[in-house]
């Protein structure tokens, strides 16, 4: 502990000598650091010499753990904000707003009044006791993740002793077949013929069917198909090139970089999506020439009537539009359904056709690591942990084709 001697000077001035032990050097001599710490004079003996002794604590503290002893009084809101501040330049733009959107929201309601320090492991549970009842565990493990973030960095800065975040309980997870919401294989292709119908005056454009058929038989990510070009499309090779994304940025949306290294990939594409794109393209130069000057048009594969860039929840808005559309239809008109072999579609996220292009090409024994690839996921552990459902359906075929091939090769 730092020792603390008053000093008074012949004209009457009062100081304090501040003596700090910083251990042993690799020698073995004694290492001290030594301050003079000049006290408010007006102030009597006792008030001087316990602002004296905050100071050598404080100053010991800094010294030897990097510290202050009124770090930790520091309001929950105050470092929060200094947190976000500090880990702008490392995120995304879309993922800096989601952040700041959920401390917003929920987070510094519930926390303010906290000092950083004063967090404990049950007023964390307690906060996700409130979140329980409006949001699915998916969105609380979101909420818990940024807390969690906030506390490592307090550690880190040896704000905080402890991340109470590691030890609080979360809500349990679903399992992942209801969390999950995609279309069988089956479906899939019921939805793609559902595209080609006629509702009334109604019948869905040939780029929105371009967009969900890449959707689901490319598995491409929202931002990664609006983002594409003429240009990445491959007629020869029948390969599309994923090389950027539509995202939030500090511009707005706009073109970005695309999620990860591995986003950046080949990707083929059957007859079918063929037959679309070439019909799509007739429809697009003639669109083309009937604006003539009005036409802003880049080359960019999915626009508005004038050509410029499509807006980023079109295609979302269209597709639950459609969906609901067409088992409104397959109700209203059950027997002409049954003899097309139309069934009413499950209510599933636009995000939900990624989902079911992987669980077609699980269907169709698509190796894992070539699944990955065509997901552009990081890694096939990612594939696994999303897609355990589909996975978990193939351990049936494995126990068909080791009973057929004993019975072909008995023991």
């Amino acid at each position: 502990m730092a020792s603390v001697k008053r000093v008074t000077h012949k004209n009457g001035r009062v100081v304090y000598r501040i003596a700090i032990s910083m251990g042993h050097d690799s020698r073995g001599l004694r290492q001290v650091r030594y301050f003079t710490y000049a006290v408010d004079q007006s102030a009597n003996r006792r008030q001087q010499e316990n602002e004296a002794m905050k100071y050598a604590l404080e100053t010991e503290d800094r010294l030897k753990y990097g510290r202050s002893q009124t770090s930790g009084k520091e309001s929950f809101e105050s470092f929060a904000g200094r947190w976000l501040e500090e880990v702008k330049g490392s995120l995304s733009c879309g993922t800096y707003v989601g952040y700041e959107q959920l401390l917003r929201s929920r987070i510094l309601p519930f926390f303010r009044g906290y000092q950083i320090a004063g967090v404990r492991i049950s007023d964390i549970e307690t906060f996700y006791k409130t979140l329980e009842k409006e949001y699915a565990p998916g969105t609380i493990r979101r909420y818990a993740n940024v807390l969690s973030c906030i506390f490592k960095t307090a550690k880190r800065w040896n704000v905080t002793e402890e991340n109470p975040c590691q030890y609080a309980r979360k809500p349990g997870r679903r399992r992942t077949g209801e969390e999950l919401r995609f279309f069988t294989p089956r479906q899939a292709l019921m939805f793609l013929r559902s595209l080609e119908l006629s509702y009334g005056p109604y019948r869905a454009a040939t780029q929105f069917r371009v967009f969900y058929a890449l959707s689901v038989f490319c598995g491409f990510r929202k931002g990664e198909t609006l983002a594409l070009n003429w240009a990445d499309i491959d007629f020869d090779t029948k390969e599309i090139s994923v090389t950027k994304s539509i995202g939030r940025t500090e511009n707005g949306f706009d073109y970005k970089e695309p999620k990860n290294r591995s986003s950046v990939r080949r990707v083929p594409f059957p007859d079918y999506v063929l037959k679309l794109l070439l019909e799509y393209r007739r429809e697009y130069e003639e669109l083309a020439l009937e604006q003539g000057e009005r036409w802003k048009g880049e080359g960019n594969l999915f626009i508005r009537s004038d050509g410029s860039l499509m807006g980023h929840t079109t295609t979302y808005q269209h597709f639950v539009k459609h969906l609901a559309r067409y088992n409104r239809w397959v109700q209203e008109h059950p027997e002409e359904a049954e003899e097309q072999g139309l069934e009413k579609l499950p209510e599933i996220s636009l995000h939900g056709l990624r989902h079911s292009c992987a669980t077609l090409l699980n269907y169709l024994k698509i190796n894992i690591v070539d699944i990955s690839r065509y997901l552009g996921h990081a890694s096939c552990s990612t594939t696994m942990n999303i897609y355990a459902h589909s996975f978990e359906e193939q351990k049936q075929t494995v126990r068909c084709k080791l009973d057929e091939f004993l019975r072909t090769q008995p023991v």
